[in-house]
């Protein structure tokens, strides 16, 4: 099958009216009035991003996940996307197919639509990248840069699961000891906090969506807003499970700023006045979000990370780095 064959079959019936049913070189959307466009782009490669050759449902959905991630910690509501796939010669039509299945689902699960994008052959590694578009009200994105001292920091979700998943891949832990399953899927298939997006658009002052790691993306918003965030180890919120694994290491303090700089969560890290700390709580519970303080914003610059007994941590490598 041909690239415009495989569009054809496999790709048109995912596509949004703005995508022209994929038979143009271009989209054509128009933002309603009163809202501002809110786009970004991730990109996925085997072998850094994902395992080899796991090219596949999964993969699909977490391509869509960690860019709609992006979308709702500016408080946006995704609409559609832009596909880029470069694909090696030996990708087979199963593969192809199951992804595009992949591709399905997670456009029902986010509400979003395939307007176009382009597709390719390699002789290097697969590489998939995915170009967001989203709206917000005017005026209302939630940036990095409006951190106020004072203002605490939250976090939605669970932190460490993905890490503790890729550690299971790259057989680091016991799966006879631990049922690994849950976070292997939580690495695959990460959940950003769809539901939630109102909610950081409504009270946040700031946010950043966690990818590289909580206490990592944490330095990255402290710098834009010229600010320091302090962060209370112990509150980062974890499963039970992988609070199970944190109470079987030998340094659970060093267990835990593991996770915390382990990275791809695709968890919204914000900072709210105090004032909105309530409603922000109950808006987190009609969602069924999984919502936790864990620190304040200070004067001063960059992160600091304190333990049980209020000390700070010295923290080295606080998340993954592209360079």
């Amino acid at each position: 099958m041909d690239e415009f064959g495989f569009i054809a079959e496999y790709l048109s019936c995912l596509a949004g009216p703005e995508g022209l049913d994929l038979k143009d070189d271009a989209a054509v959307w128009k933002p309603p009035a009163g809202f501002d466009a809110v786009i970004s782009m991730d990109t996925l490669v085997e072998g850094v991003h994902f395992p080899q050759d796991k090219f596949d449902a999964q993969i699909a959905q977490k391509l869509i996940a960690v860019n709609v991630s992006d979308i709702i910690a500016k408080g946006a509501d995704p609409l559609g996307y832009f596909l880029s796939l470069s694909l090696p010669k030996k990708t087979d039509l199963e593969a192809l197919k199951d992804f595009c299945s992949g591709l399905d689902a997670a456009q029902y699960d986010y509400e979003v639509k395939l307007w176009g994008g382009d597709t390719t052959r390699t002789d290097g590694p697969l590489t998939m990248s995915v170009t967001m578009i989203g709206t917000v009200p005017t005026g209302k994105a939630v940036l990095r840069t409006g951190a106020k001292i004072g203002d605490f920091v939250c976090v939605t979700g669970n932190i460490g699961g993905s890490y503790l998943g890729l550690k299971t891949l790259l057989k680091q832990i016991d799966t006879e000891v631990y049922p690994t399953k849950f976070w292997v899927n939580k690495y695959h298939m990460p959940r950003p906090a769809f539901e939630f997006r109102a909610g950081v658009r409504t009270y946040a002052n700031a946010a950043i969506d966690i990818s590289d790691g909580l206490l990592a993306d944490a330095e990255h918003l402290a710098r834009a807003s010229g600010v320091c965030i302090d962060i209370n180890l112990p509150a980062i919120p974890l499963s039970t499970i992988s609070t199970a694994w944190v109470s079987a290491q030998p340094d659970q303090q060093v267990a835990r700023l593991e996770l915390a700089t382990g990275g791809d969560d695709y968890q919204v890290l914000m900072c709210v006045s105090e004032a909105q700390i309530p409603a922000l709580k109950k808006q987190a519970a009609l969602r069924k979000i999984n919502l936790a303080v864990i620190g304040k914003v200070i004067s001063g610059a960059g992160v600091t990370c304190r333990g049980s007994d209020g000390e700070v941590i010295p923290v080295t490598e606080p998340g993954y780095r592209h360079f």
